[in-house]
């Protein structure tokens, strides 16, 4: 039964493009539903020219002229590489929840194929699969399918003859021979999640997994050798020099960085990484030329007052007992480029390198270490809000602030539709001690704790959020992936996925509505009694332009701000 809330919502939504969108929707309504088909009404997508949700994987060709970037905001967008233009937006078939986010991406050397995977595919087969496209047309030309979990990694060989793919969980890799995408190779023998694989120029073939070992295959994807990483317990992206005689790999749990022999995964040498502790480095490549190493991750140093992700860039001395990296501090610089994770480094050919990031967004470094290409995003930046992020007593009315830490702070009414002045509202922050209920370890933890004892989380689910509702008998944790709400005794009530990381939540005074500030930019409004979404919101970044809409896709938006509304048709599992 819809509350006092959404039927203010619903009234109050401007009739002239209820009426538009009843027309719109009506010209696709579906002669026949098959449970095992995408959904076939259309979806509203946010469109600002950039991703609005972390990008995850990044991709180029061997000719340099496009990169890939795969995204949470489920598309696969495809650049100029040297100027970032926007090229083309590509979209796999999409669900709700998580269905439909990209994960990995890669492009044929040839520039002909992208190859897209991630959470894709499981809402209609109960398996995920791989998607490829012909860049040129944009087509879904072929689908992979029947994979048994989420692809967290793809690559091309350098050929071309080759795809790759690791897995989530303990389902470990697959290789395919792309004149057909047969599938040619599987290795199902890890324990863990695959994160990380590169293939040598000669077609050799190396792989991390989070059971903490690296895995070295010869051309025909015999299994050579199998050795713990030296580094840490989860090695996560792997890189073959550019002569195939050394891999770099970077871990997830540690900041080291650790240069291999190709033969026998023996240590060479570890990369200077002494001055960070509490940070990564698990984005790691070497130049074209093998002068240096760079990696990057959630390390950050301060540069003129400013935190900044940094990409640290090694140079790599050849001496008489082979090429090492120097560890005195005095070979090696940090380039300031993100205002948050560093998730994936290509190199290219003139000695630089290509980068993508959660914030989200991408850029060039060139071979002098500076900072050549940055494109940026268009959303606000909710992260760090905490008790900044305030909701009336009815949840009606939210304070948020545009940039990280509630800065440029704004008050903004859904029923009315529009922003108001702050002194006008009574606004709750949200309650995070409660008498009689001790919740620990919330922020920015695999762990949270209830009085003492874990609260059960995915593995490697990250809590980043916490509201309880006042009357103390609930509360409300927002992850990376989801909003999870739990009684007080720990038992969960429901879950619902996240569109992007949860970095704020709260709970209306009145106990009826939980509200939720995402990575996407958007805040987003649900039901407590089953976790039902009610509204979204998506102010853009310019403080001008905004869009607000239901699920059922019923929209209203600001002057200008129907640029920003795309929509999303499905054509089954098999097309784009």
């Amino acid at each position: 039964m819809l509350n006092y809330f959404e039927l203010c919502i619903i009234r109050r939504f401007n009739m002239k493009f209820l009426i538009l969108l009843v027309i719109f929707l009506l010209s696709f309504i579906p002669t026949q539903g098959f449970s095992a088909e995408p959904p076939k009404e259309p979806i509203l997508k946010i469109e600002t020219g950039m991703h609005t949700a972390p990008i995850n994987r990044i991709g180029i060709d061997s000719a340099e002229r496009y990169l890939v970037t795969g995204s949470d905001d489920k598309s696969i967008k495809v650049w100029e590489l040297r100027t970032g233009r926007l090229i083309k937006t590509l979209r796999p078939p999409v669900g709700g929840g998580n269905e439909g986010k990209i994960y990995a991406v890669a492009i044929s050397p040839d520039g002909r194929h992208i190859a897209g995977a991630g959470w894709t595919g499981y809402e209609w087969d109960g398996s995920e699969s791989i998607y490829i496209f012909d860049l040129n047309t944009g087509r879904l030309i072929k689908r992979l399918s029947g994979l048994p979990n989420v692809i967290h990694y793809l690559s091309y060989s350098k050929d071309g003859r080759y795809l790759a793919a690791g897995l989530g969980r303990n389902n470990g890799i697959r290789v395919y021979r792309t004149g057909d995408y047969s599938l040619v190779k599987e290795d199902k023998d890890y324990g863990s999640d695959v994160y990380g694989l590169d293939f040598s120029n000669d077609g050799m073939l190396v792989t991390t997994s989070i059971d903490g070992f690296i895995r070295l295959y010869n051309k025909n994807f015999k299994l050579i050798k199998k050795k713990k990483a030296p580094g840490g317990k989860q090695p996560f992206q792997i890189s073959f020099s550019p002569d195939g005689s050394k891999v770099a790999v970077g871990y997830d749990d540690t900041p080291n960085v650790d240069v291999l022999s190709s033969d026998d995964l023996k240590k060479l040498y570890s990369a200077y990484t002494g001055d960070f502790s509490e940070c990564n480095f698990y984005g790691v490549t070497f130049s074209s030329d093998g002068s240096y190493l760079y990696a990057g991750g959630t390390c950050q140093k301060l540069f003129d007052g400013a935190w900044k992700f940094i990409i640290r860039r090694w140079e790599i001395l050849n001496s008489s007992s082979g090429s090492k990296v120097v560890q005195d501090g005095s070979r090696y610089i940090d380039i300031p480029v993100t205002t948050s994770t560093i998730i994936h480094i290509l190199p290219l050919k003139d000695g630089g390198v290509v980068f993508g990031s959660m914030e989200p967004s991408f850029g060039i470094i060139d071979a002098n270490g500076r900072l050549a290409l940055y494109k940026g995003n268009e959303i606000a930046d909710l992260s760090g809000q905490y008790d900044e992020f305030q909701v009336s007593y009815d949840g009606s009315v939210v304070r948020f602030g545009y940039e990280e830490w509630g800065k440029s702070p704004v008050v903004f009414d859904a029923e009315k539709r529009e922003f108001v002045d702050e002194s006008t509202v009574r606004l709750l922050k949200p309650i995070t001690e409660i008498k009689g209920l001790k919740i620990t370890d919330w922020k920015n933890n695999f762990t949270p704790k209830l009085n003492g004892n874990p609260i059960k989380l995915e593995q490697y689910e990250t809590s980043r959020s916490l509201a309880i509702s006042p009357d103390g008998k609930k509360f409300l944790l927002g992850t990376e992936w989801f909003l999870r709400l739990f009684d007080k005794d720990g038992n969960e009530i429901w879950n619902v996925p996240a569109p992007a990381v949860a970095w704020d939540v709260n709970i209306s005074g009145n106990g009826r509505v939980a509200v939720a500030g995402f990575g996407d930019g958007t805040i987003r409004w649900y039901r407590m009694e089953d976790g039902k979404e009610i509204l979204a919101l998506f102010p853009n970044k310019d403080k001008k332009r905004r869009v607000i809409w239901t699920p059922k896709g019923y929209y209203d938006a600001s002057p200008g701000g129907e640029e920003l509304i795309g929509w999303h048709i499905n054509n089954g599992r098999d097309k784009s």
